[in-house]
């Protein structure tokens, strides 16, 4: 098997201020694990990026499953990505991607900024993105909107989006069709998906189960790699197959790179056992139950960008070309 990283999921931060209902850091439910919730320095990012920058590493998103902007210091790890010669992707809850933040983000280098945004009106809104400070459906429409006219004033190369979930399916049109009015009216890209059930952590029967086949979701032979902030027993940039396995940090961790490189890690014994199990379908817990394995071609429901640019879900890529290479 050849090597090759495209995208690196680098978290700079593992904690998340909000508590939104379908994610497994909703403090109410239990939250995170908390050898998992750490900020990654700024010399660790770094040797991240240039480990990884040696296998053709085109993407880095700067997120993994914590919320980026609670780091003070991010337009300093976009520039690290720049230096490396990689698109600098964050997707956010958008808390502190406003005023002079986000300028400084967009000047140091971003590419690529997407708003999660679950709930098609007020309500909708504060039902499933729960977070009593600092967000509200208006106020993301506010950032949306002033991140998009920066972007244009100084003829910035970001691509500004939004990220939407389907909270029923079977009222799917309905949604869709708001959240359509709402990605028109403010003149941006966008993804709308069905929901994904984190593993089997989280009950999503209340808007609607994915149907389909299983098979393997590719994620163990894909060209994407997954560093989190945190780790086990105190160390530091666990290695995961996936963000999928969120709410499950510490039963899926293939390496750490405090201690080894991403290839030894990529080609180490986890990391190996993991690409047998998903070629013989006999799935690891953390990975029998997630909805991700079923082969449900609708779960994207609607997008209005290139694909191409969007190559960050480690499911748009040739199996056959990450398996049995010489």
């Amino acid at each position: 098997m050849t090597f090759k990283i495209d995208r690196a999921v680098i978290e700079v931060n593992g904690g998340c201020n909000y508590s939104c209902s379908m994610c497994p850091q909703d403090v109410r439910t239990g939250g995170r694990h908390k050898d998992f919730l750490k900020k990654m320095s700024l010399q660790e990012f770094e040797d991240n990026v240039a480990d990884c920058a040696q296998y053709g590493l085109r993407v880095v998103n700067l997120d993994g499953s914590g919320e980026a902007t609670l780091n003070r210091n991010l337009p300093k790890y976009i520039e690290i990505v720049k230096k490396y010669g990689a698109k600098a992707f964050i997707f956010s809850n958008g808390y502190r991607m406003e005023g002079k933040f986000m300028r400084d983000c967009v000047d140091a280098g971003l590419d690529f900024y997407r708003f999660s945004w679950i709930g098609y009106d007020v309500e909708a809104y504060d039902k499933w993105m729960y977070n009593r400070i600092a967000g509200n459906f208006d106020n993301t429409w506010a950032k949306v909107k002033e991140m998009r006219d920066y972007v244009k004033e100084t003829n910035s190369e970001c691509v500004v989006s939004t990220y939407h979930l389907i909270t029923d399916n079977d009222n799917l049109d309905f949604e869709l069709d708001h959240y359509k009015r709402i990605v028109d009216e403010l003149d941006v890209k966008t993804e709308i998906w069905k929901m994904h059930n984190w593993s089997g952590v989280t009950d999503i029967s209340e808007s609607g189960v994915r149907k389909g086949a299983v098979k393997t979701c590719g994620r163990p032979f894909s060209p994407d790699v997954v560093i989190r902030a945190g780790g086990l027993e105190g160390k530091k940039g666990a290695v995961h197959p996936c963000c999928q396995v969120l709410g499950r940090d510490e039963e899926a961790v293939l390496g750490h790179t405090s201690e080894t490189d991403i290839k030894s890690i990529f080609f180490g014994e986890e990391y190996s056992k993991l690409r047998d199990q998903h070629t013989s379908g006999d799935y690891p817990d953390f990975c029998k139950s997630c909805d991700f394995l079923i082969d449900d071609p609708e779960v994207l429901v609607y997008t209005n960008h290139e694909r191409d640019l969007m190559k960050m879900h480690g499911t748009e890529f040739n199996l056959r070309d990450y398996q049995n290479e010489a």
